[in-house]
Formats: structure tokens, sequence, C-alpha cells
């Protein structure tokens, strides 16, 4: 029996409702309530009732493995029983060939592959999937008690107070369990020896500045919107809207596909996310789109059923963590169960949001173990600095050449990410969460970009007034004003406040492509300044 079965305390059709998105590999079949089991060779792969779920086959028919969750390939959403991938299982160069194809493929998803005597585990970018092991069982799982058949052991580096009452994270690869560890995602697990191997990115791959931006504008464009027109044709899916950059990005994308995506909504908790409501409303009026804003003040959860929510994620997440805000005060509620809701994650390295020093200060280890939060930034010291030092060191040194070239990204994506969407996804019952961005191809040309312009946010201003001006004329949460009155009164009259951030954008776009300056937009789109009006 795992861990997480026999410190279940309710009914078992609630275990399987509360990790239906979770999943075990291990060499023994597990009797797991609702859990379905498919096989790779000598590994037996069970899912809960709700994850996507098939066998993968190469081009002659051979069954070479298994992928979990929701993927898109280059030629679209890898769905049903199985799939067959354009790959030779038995080929001396299999490996190569299958890691430049989850390269190129975008989602929330783990495979589990075999050839040639070995078998391996790969996941999505940031593990968003979920991705811990334990080497001395030999068993993966989406969740640390998913991967555990006795009791945990305390972890001596891992301050579970701290977690549950200062919402610190358990980083740098660490679970609450000493033995447990959550895989680097840009490495694949070997399974015969449960060691790490990084495949991405490749020694000889490139993440230098592109000579033409707007052609990755484009590539970056055409990728995200295909990947969201392809869950969204096979999933219900819902996307947050917000008066942030991300957000935006993602509505920018999905544009193609507005009449495939269901729910277009807000949480509301409080006055900020009230603001960001009402931005997210003025851009789905943009786009004739209903809006839907969930306000907590609609909501309510009897007290019993906020304790019981908060002890099943402590559960599903394998440590005493607090839950999203909406999932204890039921505005999670107001979305269909098992709906896809697509998020912005690693939309945001177009804004660098990691790098705030100069690349002469990447050895410094002490502030980026700070950014980490594995205490509040106001409790961080020596002590914590030098008691995550090696484990830090020891990442670093994992790097390869590109990927040391952008180094504090890769912090942010391996480290950060996979700590904390990595472990809170899973943990998550009521939806699917996923990023359509998530690809390592995507990854690639986000940060292909100058620091210094991704840090100003370039590549998300002028993508956006590229392919979908109308949002671009909509004040973003830093332009907007604080009095939600003064903004719905702006309405139709935002050019003061946008004027001078499209402007730029529209220069930059004309700079770099003067042959299809006219196609940027077209003329009763420009920006009131543009047009020679105040």
């Amino acid at each position: 029996m795992l861990e997480a079965q026999r410190l279940w305390p309710y009914r078992p059709r609630l275990f399987a409702k509360a990790f239906r998105y979770q999943y075990v590999v291990s060499r023994q079949v597990e009797q797991i309530h609702s859990f379905a089991r498919r096989t790779c060779g000598q590994w037996h792969i069970h899912s809960g009732k709700d994850l996507p779920a098939c066998t993968l086959h190469d081009a002659q028919g051979r069954q070479f493995g298994v992928l979990l969750g929701i993927a898109v390939g280059p030629a679209g959403l890898l769905s049903g029983p199985q799939q067959h991938l354009p790959l030779d299982s038995t080929a001396a160069d299999f490996w190569n060939h299958l890691e430049a194809f989850i390269t190129d493929t975008a989602g929330r998803f783990a495979i589990i592959a075999e050839s040639g005597g070995q078998a391996r585990f790969y996941t999505d970018p940031v593990a968003m999937i979920g991705a811990v092991y334990d080497p001395l069982a030999r068993r993966v799982a989406a969740s640390p008690l998913l991967a555990l058949d006795r009791p945990v052991v305390p972890n001596p580096k891992v301050d579970l107070d701290n977690v549950e009452n200062h919402g610190g994270k358990i980083s740098l690869f660490h679970t609450a369990d000493k033995h447990v560890r959550r895989l680097n995602p840009n490495c694949y697990l070997d399974l015969r020896t449960f060691r790490e191997h990084r495949f991405w990115p490749r020694e000889d791959d490139s993440l230098d500045a592109p000579a033409d931006p707007v052609e990755i504008y484009d590539r970056i464009y055409a990728q995200a919107s295909f990947n969201i027109g392809a869950i969204a044709a096979a999933h219900p899916t819902a996307l947050p809207v917000t008066g942030g950059q991300d957000s935006r990005l993602l509505m920018t994308f999905a544009k193609p596909h507005a009449g495939r995506i269901r729910h277009y909504f807000s949480h509301i908790n409080n006055y900020a996310t009230r603001r960001d409501a009402a931005i997210g409303g003025i851009l789905c009026q943009r786009l004739n789109l209903r809006h839907e804003p969930l306000d907590k003040r609609d909501f309510s959860l009897p007290e019993a059923e906020v304790e019981k929510r908060r002890s099943i994620y402590h559960l599903t997440t394998g440590a005493p963590m607090p839950p999203p805000l909406e999932h204890l005060n039921g505005t999670a509620n107001g979305l269909p169960e098992n709906t896809v809701i697509l998020r912005g994650h690693q939309t945001d390295l177009l804004r660098a949001v990691f790098v705030t020093r100069p690349q002469g200060l990447w050895d410094v280890i002490n502030w980026q173990i700070r950014k980490l939060l594995i205490v509040p930034s106001n409790m961080f010291g020596p002590e914590t600095a030098a008691l995550f030092r090696d484990d830090f060191t020891a990442w670093q040194q994992s790097l390869n050449t590109p990927a040391r070239s952008k180094a504090v990204d890769f912090l942010f994506l391996e480290v950060y990410y996979s700590s904390t969407i990595g472990a809170v996804f899973p943990g998550l019952w009521q939806h699917f969460y996923m990023s359509p961005f998530n690809s390592r191809k995507l990854i690639a040309l986000s940060l292909s970009f100058a620091d210094k312009h991704r840090v100003e946010s370039v590549p998300v201003f002028d993508i956006i007034e590229r392919f979908a001006p109308q949002l671009s004329d909509v004040p973003f949460d830093f332009e907007a004003p604080a009095d939600l009155d003064a903004l719905h009164g702006c309405e139709g009259s935002y050019g003061p406040m946008t004027r001078a951030r499209r402007l730029a954008a529209i220069k930059r776009l004309t700079r770099a492509l003067p042959d299809q300056a006219s196609q940027t937009r077209p003329e009763e789109e420009q920006p009131a300044a543009a047009a020679g009006t105040a």
C-alpha cells in the first residue's frame, strides 16, 4: 500500500477524485483505487481516472512507451488509445530522435519509453505534470506520497512549519521526505539506475539573439496559437483574463481559436483582483467574448469543507502547503470540473522575470537562493544560504554551455518552477491546469531575445501589438488607474495610458520589417497619436 492510501481518511471515491491527475510508475503492480494500468517493458504505469494517457508506437507499429497528460506534438494533439510517432524504436539513434520530438512538444506531460534495453522517464520542460522519485523503492510518481510505500522520513533541510505558516517553498529538488527527490525536468531519469542525465539543451544548441526578431515573433505566435487550438478542440477549456502581460499574451495566441474556448474568467478575491477582472472584462469586450467574473462574494464553502480541502491538498502535494485561495473561498467552483485551464507560465521568460542582476553576478549564490523563496524574502539570511549552498552548486554545475549562458532563466525554469507549479498542479483536483507555451522549442525562442529587451517586456509588447492591436490598446495593470470608476470611465479613450508603449512597439516592428510596415496593422487601428490626433 502506498503512503497516500494509508494516510487517506476519506471514502475511496474521494481519493479517486483527489488524485485524478496523478500517476505512479513502478516495477510492480500497485493496487490503487480507480487508477488505470498500462505497461512499458517491465514497468507498470498507473494513472488517475482523468489523466489522459496513451501508448506510443513507432512508425512500424511497435510499442515503445506511454504518454501521460496533455501534449501537443509537431503534428497536433497526442491523444487517443495509441499514437504512432515518426520514429524507429530499434534504431541506434532512437533516443536522439525521441528527445528531438520531446523538445518540439508542448503541454503538461510525461513519457516513459523503452528501447535497446534502456528505460527512461521524461517530462515537460518544468515538470508541471509532477515528477518525484524514490531511488530506494524504484518508483516514480506525480507527488511524494504516491512514491512511498512507507512512512515519510523527515528531510532535515525542510522546515514544514515554514512551509505551512509562512509560505516557504520546498526547493532545489528536495521533498518533505529525506530520500524522495524531485526530478530536474530537463534531465531524463534512467530507470535502470535511477540517475538523472541532462538531455536539454544540447551542448550544440544556440540561444543567441535573432537577426530578425519579428521572424521569431511570428514563429512564437504560430506555434503557441497552434497549441491552444489543438487543446481547445479536444478538451473543455478555460482561459483566465487579467490585467497582466502573460494573460494578454495567451488571449493574443488564442484569438484565432477564440470560439473554441468555453470560458474566459477572472477570480475576484480582493481589490487587486477586482481591478484585474475589470481589465479582463474590457479585453473580452474587444474580442466580443463573454467574460465570467468569479467573485468570492458569490461563493461560499462551509468551514468543514474548507478544512477538508486543506487536508486533502496536504496529501495530494505531500506537504502542508496552503492551497490557492480560490480553492478555499469557492470561486474555483465557478468552472465545471475537469476543465482544462490554460495558464501563461513560461511566457514570463519573455519578460526575464528572474534576471534582476547583471550577468557578472550570476556566480554569486546567495541572491539566487533567496529568489527561490525557500523562506520569505524578509526571513532570508546566511543560515538559509549555507544550508542550500551545496544543492545550488550541484545544480549550477549540471548546466552545459548554452544553459549557462541563460543560467538565471534556467534557475527559474528548472528549480523554481519545478518546486512550485510542479508541486501544485498535480495536487489540484478540480481542474487540469497547464500552459500551452510549455515547450522547449518556445522556451528557446523566448530566451533568444537579449536580456535587456526581455527585462523591458519588449517581446511581449511587440507580439501583442503585431497580432492583437485591439488588445494592445487596453492598458495593462501597471498603466491603468487604481480607481475602478476611473478605469471604466476611460472606455474608448485609453490613448494617454497606452500611447507611448504602442508607438514604441510600432516603431520597432516597422524598423525590423520596413517592407512590411503596412502589414503591421490597418490604418484605423493605429494609436491616436500616430494618426495625428490627441
